[in-house]
């Protein structure tokens, strides 16, 4: 099955990893494994049979990611998925100030201050949101104009880019403390996926339609000088990358605000917090084709800083420049920027539909999976035990306690194709992930991969792979080199661990969240699964006969002394 070309694979090609084949399974001796070229040593391959359980998410944290998603899409095969977002705000200085003057400064004015001391009357004039999409100016190929848009990649949409959908935004009441009081304030407080954010929210900043639009914004605002050549009014004064920037309603920013300044609640993040304690944005879909990545984090690269800017103007005293000559003293209006920035906490709540029955009757953890179903976000995760349910010196039987050298290890996944064409044409993800899921951390053969996440290395981490592999010479698959953990199973009798296996959107992003199952047991995910919305499904260990060659297993090459 080929990758298919559509808007979500290319878009995941530019996020996550590029797909890169390094080698076939018949060059079992590879870079970091023992090389043994000697006529008194005979070379052998051991297939194991492995297990794998599939578990079904009930919730995981989202309040420490690395991206956060706004969609509203049907997936082929597990069905609709939504999802939406908080973030509390700071103000850009503490404590606020607007116009020229502290409040305190102004009210002088109305007891004989200062004759240039006057009540500035901060009026909001608009109020514009920008959450920036992850993009990349491309280089120019052709001669451009000062006032023409820099092209733009836009690499953090998927789906329909042409839909329109409802935008939504609200203010949020709820407040979204830092500390855990059940840990004693000493761990960070998790705010979960499935938590209900309805309750908490208020007042309706904006609702409307909107489309993506994927051109660089561009603000013209000088006036032209009369004693130049050039028309000034011509060049822009501003120019922002791709964006979502929606005006928002300006009277609740007055009265919450401007009207504030001088006040307890603007004085200090820690009061501000509380007073204003975020907003919750959403989106309705009516094709339920859109899926969006953004960065909200302020110390971010500052082409992708969210924010708040509020546009006002304010009355100011004027001498016109004549210091001696009062007559033409008087009051002029200015203009000015405020910004409120995206920090603090944020939350992703994330909604899917019940899943296909056929689907959710085979999500039970207590039995060996015959297909492992696997979706990102607060989907599915599955978990593989290498020794197939059996004791380790039955499993590895046949190298334990010999001498034996291990040259490979290979855990391989199969695409269960005809499962999957079932629901349609899903496009397949690019990458799966293992990791040692008992002691929640990667697993040794991804630590020492000699490229790793290498700057300019065309695929992170591709001796540990888990890059699907889909040509003509075999069926799609997914193999992981793991060959350090199985030669410490098998020569320093550590632990067989439970892996964990799981889709991520980027793979070098592993650092793992907690999360429950459908049981309410809980579980470990990597951060960056729950980033990413789509799901696919792989042959398991009890398969046909027909798909007998596309089981799950476990391959062992290694090579032992000739007698």
């Amino acid at each position: 099955m080929k990758l298919r070309n559509s808007s979500v694979f290319k878009a995941l090609l530019v996020i996550g990893s590029v797909i890169f084949f390094i080698s076939c399974e018949k060059e079992f001796n590879t870079i970091g494994v023992d090389i043994v070229d000697d006529i008194n040593f005979g070379l052998e391959k051991l297939t194991l049979d492995v297990l794998a359980y599939n578990h079904k998410l009930k919730s995981v944290s989202t309040n420490s990611l690395g991206a956060y998603q706004l969609g509203d899409f049907n997936d082929e095969i597990y069905g609709h998925y939504k999802a939406s977002f908080v973030t509390q705000l700071t103000l850009s200085t503490y404590p606020a100030l607007f116009g020229n003057y502290r409040q305190d400064v102004e009210e002088l004015s109305d007891n004989g201050g200062s004759q240039d001391t006057i009540n500035e009357n901060e009026r909001v004039t608009a109020v514009y949101l920008n959450i920036p999409y992850f993009s990349t100016a491309l280089a120019d190929t052709v001669d451009r104009e000062e006032n023409e848009p820099v092209s733009y990649r836009v690499d953090s949409i998927f789906g329909d880019r042409d839909a329109p959908f409802t935008l939504k935004v609200q203010e949020f009441t709820k407040f979204l403390r830092d500390l855990d009081p059940e840990s004693g304030f000493q761990d960070a407080q998790q705010y979960f996926s499935d938590e209900d954010p309805s309750p908490f929210l208020s007042t309706v900043l904006y609702e409307g339609e909107q489309y993506i639009n994927e051109e660089e914004l561009l603000f013209f605002e000088t006036e032209d000088d009369p004693d130049t050549e050039e028309d000034e009014s011509e060049t822009p004064s501003e120019r922002l990358s791709p964006r979502l920037r929606i005006e928002l309603d300006k009277d609740f920013f007055q009265e919450k605000i401007l009207d504030m300044e001088g006040s307890q609640e603007l004085s200090s993040s820690g009061f501000f917090l509380d007073y204003l304690r975020g907003i919750f944005v959403s989106i309705d879909v009516p094709t339920e084709n859109i899926n969006m990545l953004f960065d909200l984090f302020s110390n971010s690269d500052s082409e992708l800083l969210p924010y708040i800017e509020i546009q006002y103007e304010y009355d100011a005293f004027s001498d016109n420049d004549t210091d001696d000559d009062t007559s033409d003293d008087g009051i002029v209006v200015e203009k000015s920027t405020f910004r409120i920035n995206f920090n603090g906490n944020k939350v992703n709540y994330i909604q899917e539909s019940e899943y296909p029955s056929e689907i959710a009757e085979k999500l039970n953890a207590e039995t060996a999976a015959d297909k492992i179903f696997l979706r990102g976000g607060a989907g599915t995760v599955a978990t593989v035990d290498l020794s197939g349910g059996m004791d380790i010196d039955e499993a590895f039987g046949a190298l334990m306690g010999k001498d034996v050298l291990i040259n490979e290890a290979n855990l391989i996944f199969y695409l269960d194709e005809e499962e999957i064409q079932k629901y349609g044409s899903p496009v397949s993800p690019e990458r799966l992930y293992l990791y040692d899921i008992d002691n929640q951390t990667s697993l040794i053969d991804f630590n020492v991969d000699p490229v790793g996440n290498t700057t300019g290395a065309s695929v992170k981490y591709p001796i540990f792979s888990g890059v699907l592999v889909d040509d003509d010479e075999s069926d799609p698959y997914y193999k992981f080199r793991i060959t350090e953990h199985v030669k410490r199973i098998i020569n320093s009798d550590s632990t067989n661990v439970h892996l964990g296996l799981s889709l991520p959107l980027d793979i070098s992003s592993v650092t793992n969240v907690k999360a429950y199952d459908a049981q309410g047991d809980e579980i470990t995910v990597p951060r960056s699964s729950v980033m990413y919305p789509f799901g696919t499904i792989l042959h398991g260990s009890a398969v046909s006969a027909d798909n007998s060659d596309k089981r799950l297993r476990l391959e062992i090459y290694y090579t032992e002394p000739k007698n």
